[in-house]
């Protein structure tokens, strides 16, 4: 197993103007490898896994690049998460949130035997603004689990495509919001 030691996270953006978070880290060989994601890939984890810590998604997100890839071909033959002859659980095919929570945390501790991202030791965490300003609001998670539902719902045939919208979903399942929730 590789550690990776965190040795920056930073809010940048791309040339293009897209806000990201920057998170370097230096690899065994001393080469430094770094991992951009949007800011609101965090709010996506949590609402696409029902997930209730930014620590638990941030750690997800930090090693997904290292865990294997179900919707591959070769990743489904070799997925630590499928159960023999099945096809392998994955957000959209599993019958419950809770049932692609668990397969993709097996997914993401079978990453960490290859790969382990830690902070460094004896110096503060550089992760830790990250955690501080990670930009997860109520709000947010509930509009984001409303379109996981509605897309995992078209997958399994139970809706068409653009016939429930999440402001549909959020209108009916949130009291209080109103229509075009992106407002």
């Amino acid at each position: 197993m590789d550690v990776y030691e965190v040795v920056a996270a930073e809010a940048t953006a791309t040339m293009q103007g897209t806000p990201i978070w920057m998170v370097s880290m230096q690899k065994p060989d001393g080469g430094i490898h770094c991992h951009a994601f949007p800011p609101s890939t965090i709010e996506w984890r949590m609402a696409e896994y029902g997930l209730d810590s930014v620590a638990e998604a941030l750690d997800i997100v930090l090693h997904e690049p290292y865990a294997i890839d179900p919707s591959d071909p070769f990743g489904a033959i070799v997925d630590p998460a499928a159960k023999a002859g099945a096809e392998p659980i994955r957000l959209h095919n599993a019958p419950t949130i809770t049932e692609a929570r668990a397969a993709h945390r097996v997914r993401i501790a079978d990453a960490k035997t290859r790969v382990r991202v830690t902070p460094p030791k004896g110096k503060p965490d550089p992760l830790d603004a990250i955690r501080q300003r990670h930009g997860v609001t109520e709000r947010g998670l509930r509009e984001k689990a409303a379109l996981v539902d509605a897309a995992r719902r078209s997958v399994r045939g139970e809706i068409v495509p653009g016939e429930l919208s999440a402001a549909r979903v959020l209108e009916a399942d949130t009291p209080g919001v109103k229509g075009a929730s992106r407002a």
